[in-house]
């Protein structure tokens, strides 16, 4: 054998045995690959890369994404593209109905980027083996402070000040103020809680209503429970605070608007069908309710809302959670709950089981 056939041979087994472990690698790569578990992020503004990278690198394969940011209101044949091959799904407020859920044979989270879960249905998923997470602990300061700051509009008459001061108008007018007004909270969860923190340091008078008071708040968060009626009555401000549910949808009708004190306000940041919006419009308009703040809508985006140029309404896009540090937080915490139900470790205070 010449040496010419002889450096042939030797390259031959070094190229066969080269590519038979790049093959073996490849085949490896891919197997694993298949046994990775598959999250949908459909949830707006999911952007930040540490929030992805702690999946990423906890094992997790990220699946594309809608090009459109999707919201409330959407649901069915437009998310099943995205959702219909995941183990997991980062839900923001898109509907997941007992239909779509149906066609996901591998779906065993859905881990909400935020609290409200009105958006899924739960039993579905209860009878389906899907597990529903929120990220407890992470929106509510923000909301609380978008309502605070919505409270402090309407009690320091800002917005009237700063439009005369604009058209050369020099009007100062005594304005209602925060400091020994009432603040009426409907419900006591997170939010509430916070708001209520938030008031007490403007030497506000907090009351509440919920299904289960505790005698223990009153020194925790200075505040004394009363009936809906009392509180409506009583309450300068009247701030709904609670998940929409059978029991709450339209909860604040036309007979609710009038029993609510004379020159009061109403603020909604929690959902739009608590409220019916032709009442509230009525109630303002007629001067018994001094004005109102509204943050949620009945689908996204809205622009066309009856609400809309109703003097001493306030209107806000959603965006009551919307801060830097906020999305950041519940992105990572709604990212972490992903990887803790796989693994065994999230807390039963994160699943939804009602």
């Amino acid at each position: 054998m010449g040496l010419d056939e002889e450096k042939t041979i030797l390259f031959l087994k070094f190229f066969g045995s080269h590519l038979f472990f790049q093959k073996g690698e490849e085949a490896f790569n891919l197997s694993f690959k298949r046994n990775m578990k598959k999250v949908a992020i459909l949830a707006r503004n999911y952007t930040d890369q540490p929030s992805r990278r702690l999946l990423t690198e906890a094992g997790f394969q990220i699946l594309p994404q809608p090009a459109a940011e999707l919201g409330v209101g959407a649901g069915g044949e437009q998310l099943l593209p995205f959702v219909q091959d995941a183990d997991a799904v980062i839900a923001g407020l898109e509907s997941y109905s007992a239909d779509l859920l149906e066609r996901c044979p591998n779906l065993k989270l859905i881990s909400r980027r935020g609290i409200g879960y009105d958006s899924v249905d739960v039993a579905a998923c209860r009878r389906l083996g899907i597990a529903v997470a929120r990220t407890v602990g992470q929106v509510e300061g923000a909301v609380a402070e978008h309502l605070m700051a919505l409270l402090l509009h309407f009690a320091r008459s800002i917005q009237r000040e700063n439009e005369q001061m604009h058209r050369g108008i020099w009007d100062r007018k005594m304005s209602l103020g925060a400091k020994n007004r009432t603040l009426g909270l409907v419900g006591f969860g997170g939010i509430g809680k916070e708001l209520a923190r938030r008031a007490r340091a403007f030497d506000m008078r907090i009351l509440y209503t919920c299904r289960h008071p505790d005698p223990k708040w009153a020194d925790a968060y200075g505040v004394q429970y009363a009936p809906l009626d009392e509180l409506l009555r009583e309450s300068d401000f009247v701030s709904v605070c609670v998940p929409l549910t059978a029991e709450t949808e339209n909860m604040f009708d036309g007979a609710t608007f009038q029993k609510m004190k004379p020159g009061s306000y109403f603020l909604n940041a929690a959902r739009s069908p608590i409220m019916d919006v032709m009442a509230l419009k009525a109630a303002v308009e007629s001067g018994h309710l001094g004005g109102a703040a509204v943050d949620v809508f009945p689908y996204e985006p809205c622009t066309d809302s009856p609400l809309v140029g109703v003097k001493n309404i306030v209107l806000t896009p959603h965006t009551a959670p919307f801060t830097t540090e906020n999305f950041l937080q519940m992105n990572r915490a709604a990212a972490q709950n992903v990887i803790d139900h796989f693994s065994g470790t999230l807390p039963p205070r994160c699943y939804i089981t009602g």
